[in-house]
């Protein structure tokens, strides 16, 4: 994966929380994700497939989704439920097609999968081994969220 393909993920992913929550997280650290662990306790994947072949990952703890859906829907939620899985597919949704435009832009096309929600502490997202992935985390609220992108551009 090359590094510069990070980076419309994390445009997209500020883009759609200020537009959508009216919020800017803060980006922080970008590191090699190396193993098939989740950062957290939800994440929202959705699959890459064209000119360009991975996947995307959206992760957050419990209390942090909460809050995120809570502010996005405009109704607080306290436990996770169907409208909070909803709404974190419809998040990573959003980041990907965002994404997606920008390397569109760039010349590059793929297309982007239905989302996909797992729930729940320890839960794995297998990836191709041949496909590197790479993360970058974001500060919200004193909480810590993840976007985990894992692309190969088709020869």
């Amino acid at each position: 994966m090359k590094a510069e393909h990070i980076n419309p993920f994390i445009e997209s992913t500020l883009a759609v929380f200020e537009t959508m929550l009216g919020i800017r997280p803060q980006k922080e650290k970008l590191f090699i994700k190396k193993d098939d662990e989740p950062s957290f306790d939800i994440s929202g994947i959705i699959g890459l497939t064209g000119q360009a072949v991975g996947s995307v990952v959206i992760s957050f703890p419990e209390s942090l989704a909460l809050k995120v859906v809570s502010k996005f829907i405009g109704e607080e939620k306290k436990n996770v439920d169907d409208e909070v899985v909803d709404a974190v597919g419809e998040l990573i949704n959003m980041i990907a097609g965002g994404a997606k435009k920008i390397f569109t832009d760039k010349g590059l096309k793929f297309k982007i999968s239905i989302p996909n929600v797992v729930t729940g502490k320890g839960h794995k997202i297998k990836r191709p081994s041949n496909v590197p992935c790479l993360g970058v985390s974001f500060k919200l609220d004193n909480e810590h969220f993840v976007i985990e992108v894992s692309l190969k551009e088709n020869q």
